[in-house]
């Protein structure tokens, strides 16, 4: 009867090996699991894009207004605003002020496999999902990327950029 207990007892018991082999692939799968889910969230993230303020009904055009708060930034050289996919770009668009009287304006659809790509820092825009990178002329810097972004027409008039395809 004691050999019974002992070997019922025996059947629940693992080795040393079988609980390494266990607690090993438990910690792979958590590993795992928080990569893949870290991995989709930076790929669906965007670094704060503002909406546009004035959009007309004509989607082959775009209006901003940049003496309001949200676009001030685009009153100084240098500055740069990424704008939220809309109607005329669906994954938005980055808009430079280039000098005093120029502004450009570029898709945020990466040139690799189509990602939405951060706004400038440093003069340079990032895709979260395969590291790509562009200038502040659109320029692929950095692959896997080696295509340029699609740049619009942009102008300045006074307070008002004007976009158009």
């Amino acid at each position: 009867m004691y050999s019974e207990i002992k070997s019922k007892e025996n059947s629940s018991i693992i080795s040393r090996k079988e609980f390494i082999n266990k607690i090993i692939k438990g910690i792979s799968v958590l590993t795992l699991g928080t990569l893949s889910v870290s991995y989709f969230n930076a790929c669906s993230e965007e670094t704060n894009p503002v909406e546009p303020s004035q959009n007309n009904n004509n989607s082959n055009t775009l209006t901003i207004d940049i003496s309001k708060p949200e676009y001030k930034v685009l009153n100084n050289t240098g500055g740069t605003v990424a704008i939220a996919g809309n109607a005329f770009d669906s994954n938005g668009l980055l808009i430079i002020r280039a000098s005093q009287n120029s502004v450009k304006a570029f898709s945020r659809t990466c040139t690799h496999q189509g990602c939405t790509v951060s706004n400038f820092q440093n003069g340079i825009s990032t895709c979260p999902c395969h590291g790509s990178q562009f200038n502040t002329s659109g320029n692929a810097v950095r692959g896997p990327a080696t295509q340029s972004l699609k740049s619009y027409t942009a102008s300045l008039s006074g307070s008002i950029i004007t976009i158009s395809k």
